[in-house]
């Protein structure tokens, strides 16, 4: 096995880092739209629309993760052909997930909505978003499965590529649709499934590309195989936990969310100001979540347990000190960076009074996002399960009494806690993951 060194891991992650702090841009130029075109109630829409779509699409980034952990396990072992299975089988998992999630949107919508319980102008415009941007959801779901088995194979810059067409894309057609042709909203929405669209063709020729690399040109899918039940069942036990997983750690920021919305549309679009500044920061520690994948996932395929910890330590040392960069650059320049984000004087200054707590959660964050690397190279599955039930059981009821307490001090002081909770629960639970990686 190729040894975990400093060099190997920025190689792995700088592009993941790079590209992902691409997919929160993305974001943050519909809220610059939004917010210099719109009013507070449509910024404060686009925020629970763009929740919605996520609370949805989010619980099942297990097909990211899951194929991600498989892949490397499978390249650890030299086993080409269960790689390219991997992708196939999660491809076809994807495709029926998203047929379903097409089939059941209009309940899906009037539940979030109801969940949200925003104003009626907000929620009209949520409603708007929501109902677009669900028809990308076969296309985001597929772009996971692809992300997550390129990154496997340690393919980060063939990631950052797939990722820049998709957010160049995105970009370009926000502003032609969104302001160029004066949609809006609609615009904005639509916008984010056309270009996920074309990150998914780009996604399969480059998939394609690589079959072609590495297997035979008489090679052929083993449909058996990937339909295979014991496979199957393997496959969504993994997928299973994660989910859960995923569905309470999504539905704990949508919760988020719903908290900042009861104290008022002027707070609530100020949090989703201040948000895409802890998403930028998160997407790009991120990279570092990705190469413990990848590392992890390989030292465990190939039974090495010095190579496991050993990647384990240092990319988490790795994401420290970027989590302390970022968390300092926020401090500094977070000001500057809500003006560019609206132009609406009362949101501007409402943000400012919580930018705080926003500049400090990339520090406070990185543990938790860190462990769920490495467990999800582990295929530690139950229990990352486990630890989300644990951290979500006692965040929900904490975050309540912190928002009646403290208004939406206290809901930027939950964010804090959530994190803390589920990197101390993950934490203890690290040692029996190592134990059960071969000597």
């Amino acid at each position: 096995m190729t040894p975990v060194t400093g060099g190997r891991i920025l190689s792995i992650a700088l592009p993941v880092v790079f590209a992902n702090a691409t997919v929160p841009l993305q974001g943050a130029v519909d809220t610059a739209i939004i917010g210099n075109v719109g009013t507070a109630a449509s910024l404060a829409g686009v925020g629970i629309g763009a929740s919605m779509f996520s609370l949805v699409i989010s619980g099942f980034n297990f097909l990211q993760m899951g194929c991600s952990g498989l892949t490397a396990q499978a390249l650890g072992a030299g086993d080409m052909r269960r790689v390219m299975h991997t992708l196939v089988r999660t491809l076809l998992i994807a495709a029926v997930i998203g047929a379903a999630l097409l089939a059941l949107q209009v309940p899906v919508s009037k539940v979030l909505l109801a969940f949200f319980g925003s104003g009626e102008n907000a929620s009209a415009a949520a409603a708007l978003y929501f109902s677009i941007r669900i028809w990308g959801a076969p296309f985001e779901l597929a772009n996971y499965a692809l992300l997550g088995w390129f990154a496997g194979q340690e393919m980060t810059r063939r990631l950052f590529q797939l990722q820049l067409i998709i957010t160049l894309s995105n970009i370009a057609l926000s502003l032609t649709l969104g302001v160029g042709m004066e949609m809006g909203l609609a615009g904005v929405a639509i916008a984010t499934v056309l270009a996920n669209g074309i990150g998914l063709a780009c996604g399969l020729w480059l998939a394609w590309s690589r079959r072609r690399a590495v297997m035979p040109d008489d090679w052929r899918v083993d449909w058996r195989r990937v339909t295979r039940g014991e496979e199957l069942v393997a496959v969504m036990r993994l997928n299973r936990d994660i989910f859960i997983r995923s569905a309470l750690l999504t539905g704990s920021f949508a919760w988020t969310m719903r908290l900042g919305a009861q104290q008022g549309e002027l707070f609530l679009a100020a949090n989703v100001i201040l948000w895409q500044f802890l998403s930028l920061s998160a997407h790009a520690l991120d990279g570092f979540a990705m190469a413990a994948e990848t590392l992890v996932g390989q030292a465990k395929g190939a039974g090495n347990r010095l190579a496991f910890r050993r990647a384990a330590i240092m990319t988490s040392a790795w994401s420290g000190g970027l989590a302390v960069l970022f968390s300092l650059l926020l401090a500094v320049f977070g000001g500057g960076l809500i003006a560019l984000l609206t132009d609406l004087p009362e949101t501007r200054a409402t943000a400012g009074q919580f930018m705080l707590w926003a500049a400090l959660t990339p520090a406070v964050g990185f543990a938790a996002f860190q462990l769920d690397g490495i467990f999800i190279g582990a295929t530690a599955s139950r229990e990352m399960r486990n630890a989300m039930i644990a951290s979500a059981g006692l965040y929900i009821p904490l975050s309540i009494a912190l928002a009646v307490m403290y208004g939406n001090h206290g809901v930027w002081a939950g964010i804090h806690l959530f994190f803390l909770l589920r990197a101390i629960a993950l934490f203890v639970a690290y040692p029996a993951v190592e134990r059960g990686v071969s000597l």
